[in-house]
């Protein structure tokens, strides 16, 4: 694999930013394998999303999804969104729109081999990254065949759920417009609220895949989320729930990215 790290000026951010790619390649160094594909064009692509402390360089820093992804032939896009939920803040960038518009645009420019094709676009995330991915995936159902969401507590309306009477404080103001994070519930931001509008739009619609530690603070939230989906008749989304021991830490993440890549079907060879 090849992995590029670019610093771009970003139009909608209106500064520079980051983001790094892996790229598969069919030779590999010593220890690594590879891939058995001669295909030049229509290469997958993981749109791979960081948590709330953490940047673009984090997944590769923490786990070892490089080592994962070769066997797969599979590229993937880790950017910098800071602390902004991958919402347009409302006091603060447009990441949304920079997330749905300028960078998938700008990777398809430089990387011409991505494939546009939903079936081989997904997008997955840890934590607030998590969130990020049900988000876009959820509104933008035409282009991911799979959303992976790992220990996610921080979206609405789920924070609450396990830290009730916290607001949202000035972070909350700044991305939300509010700190009353309970007052968002059933608002354009709510999960709930976008999967039934995914599920009743008539369009093809994300698998989803969801994990979370059972020491894990955010477990009501899992709880939550679980529920819902299975709850809805015919589970739609083909959603599946996995949990096992663990906190909100990288030994549980670097576990279940690899069972959320096996869910993909991508492998060569």
């Amino acid at each position: 694999m090849s992995l590029c790290e670019m610093t771009f000026y970003s139009r909608i951010l209106k500064m520079d930013t980051q983001v790094s790619v892996i790229l598969p390649e069919k030779e590999q160094g010593i220890g690594m394998g590879g891939h058995d594909s001669d295909k030049t064009h229509d290469c997958p692509v993981l749109w791979l999303l960081h948590g709330r402390s953490d940047d673009h360089t984090i997944w590769m820093r923490r786990t070892s999804i490089e080592r994962y992804a070769v066997p797969l032939g599979l590229a993937v896009v880790m950017p910098e969104v800071s602390y902004s939920r991958y919402l347009n803040m409302a006091y603060g960038p447009a990441y949304y729109d920079y997330m749905t518009q300028e960078l998938p645009r700008l990777c398809r420019q430089v990387f011409p081999s991505f494939s546009l094709r939903r079936e081989e676009n997904f997008i997955a995330g840890l934590s607030m990254g998590g969130g990020g991915a049900m988000y876009i995936g959820l509104k933008h159902p035409e282009n991911y065949s799979h959303i992976g969401m790992f220990s996610t507590g921080g979206a609405v309306p789920l924070e609450p759920l396990w830290r009730p009477g916290t607001s949202g404080g000035r972070l909350g103001e700044d991305i939300y417009g509010t700190g009353d994070l309970e007052a968002l519930k059933d608002g354009p931001y709510d999960l709930f609220v976008l999967a039934r509008k995914a599920w009743e739009s008539g369009m093809t619609l994300p698998s989803i895949y969801h994990t979370m530690g059972t020491e894990d603070p955010r477990y009501p939230a899992a709880m939550a989320v679980k529920h819902f989906f299975e709850g809805l008749p015919g589970n739609p989304f083909h959603y599946e729930y996995h949990e096992s021991p663990g906190s909100h830490e990288w030994a549980f993440w670097d576990q279940w990215i690899q069972g959320f890549l096996d869910r993909l079907n991508i492998r060569e060879g």
